[in-house]
């Protein structure tokens, strides 16, 4: 019995292995299922984002790429519009000038409470000339000395600020221009030429820039009016020290002078730089082939005013080195020359910059008729 029992129990052990061995089975198999559905769904994904990232690849007209080719034809396009813009610009250079002054004259017009650009010009001309004849009068009083003399200070300050507004609306100045330039065209005489056969040409060149206008306005306005109303010029004086011109002109009628001798420091009497000869100083004037601060500059040429000095109005800034002083001033004679030996100034020009481009200068051009 004990026997059977023991069979008994032993059946019993095995019938519960087996179960336990089921089970496991079975569970492997659950789990098994289940990592292969998770793998199943993992790679579905994958190939799903696969298939996404292959078809933007793949895609031909992409937002970037159709961007790009936008980018490319626009840059194509300005190019080309830059490149007919600057075949255009010379044509077009004398068309905006003239719209340019109408504009600044329609400007002028509009802030002169209803005066015309004529009429205003007038005007301003009218203070410089009533100014000039007071400043000549009182510089005839015997004993005065302008440059110390109360009065005499208050005249010329008042004429330096009306010459300045009449350079102002007149010539620009300060409003259209901070510079001006003169360009002088020579024709030498027939015994400088015989010196130099191989010269290129029997005519030269040369340019002066003038002064800065608020130091010395008075100065400078009056040549500008030189070469404004010219009729004919000539170095007529070959000295060592200047090469002195007379001067025929609408400004310069009945041998009309400075009205005072008008001078700066910060302008001196350098070589190469332009004065008003005589005392007073004018029409007549010279270029300085030597510095002639001590001859021409304050104290000079008279005993009776320290302060006294040439008036002067510019600088040479081309013509040197190519060498035009240097052939007036060989002319085979000194001292005041008869006609043969005079070289002619047949031309000048003004010209004058813009305060937007100070290194470009053009031609200037009244902006109305100017009655003088």
């Amino acid at each position: 019995m004990n026997r059977m029992g023991s069979d008994n129990n032993s059946k019993i052990i095995n019938n519960n292995d087996d179960d336990d061995d089921n089970g496991k089975n079975s569970k492997i198999q659950r789990d098994s299922r289940a990592f292969l559905n998770k793998a199943l769904l993992i790679i579905g994904v994958l190939t799903v984002f696969a298939l996404g990232l292959g078809m933007m690849h793949q895609e031909p007209k992409s937002p970037a790429r159709s961007q790009h080719s936008v980018v490319n034809n626009n840059m194509n396009n300005e190019v080309s519009h830059r490149e007919n813009n600057n075949n255009n610009n010379n044509n077009n250079n004398n068309n905006n000038n003239n719209k340019d002054t109408t504009k600044v004259i329609q400007a002028l017009d509009n802030n002169s409470g209803g005066k015309s650009f004529g009429d205003i010009d007038t005007e301003l001309a009218a203070t410089v000339n009533s100014l000039d004849g007071q400043v000549r009068a009182r510089k005839k009083i015997p004993d005065v000395i302008m440059e110390t003399d109360e009065e005499g200070l208050k005249l010329t300050t008042a004429l330096q600020k009306a010459t300045l507004k009449l350079l102002e609306h007149r010539y620009g100045a300060n409003t259209r221009h901070t510079k001006f330039r003169i360009v002088v065209d020579v024709m030498y005489p027939a015994s400088v030429v015989i010196q130099d056969p191989d010269s290129e040409s029997h005519k030269g060149q040369f340019t002066i820039e003038m002064a800065p206008h608020d130091i010395i306005p008075c100065s400078v306005f009056y040549f500008m009016e030189m070469v404004r109303t010219f009729k004919s010029m000539g170095f007529h004086r070959n000295a060592g020290h200047v090469l002195q011109a007379s001067s025929q002109s609408g400004a310069t009628a009945g041998h009309k002078s400075m009205p005072f001798q008008e001078y700066s420091p910060l302008h001196p009497h350098a070589k190469y730089s332009t004065g008003y000869a005589g005392r007073p100083s004018g029409p007549e004037w010279y270029v300085s082939i030597q510095d002639n601060t001590n001859n021409h500059g304050p104290g000079s040429q008279q005993k009776k005013n320290p302060y006294e000095a040439d008036s002067n109005f510019g600088n040479i800034v081309e013509g040197v080195e190519s060498g035009v002083f240097a052939k007036i001033h060989s002319v085979p004679a000194d001292g005041f020359l008869p006609k043969e030996h005079c070289t002619q100034m047949y031309k000048m020009t003004i010209m004058v910059n813009s305060i937007n481009d100070p290194n470009q200068w053009t031609e200037w051009k009244p902006l109305s008729v100017i009655k003088d």
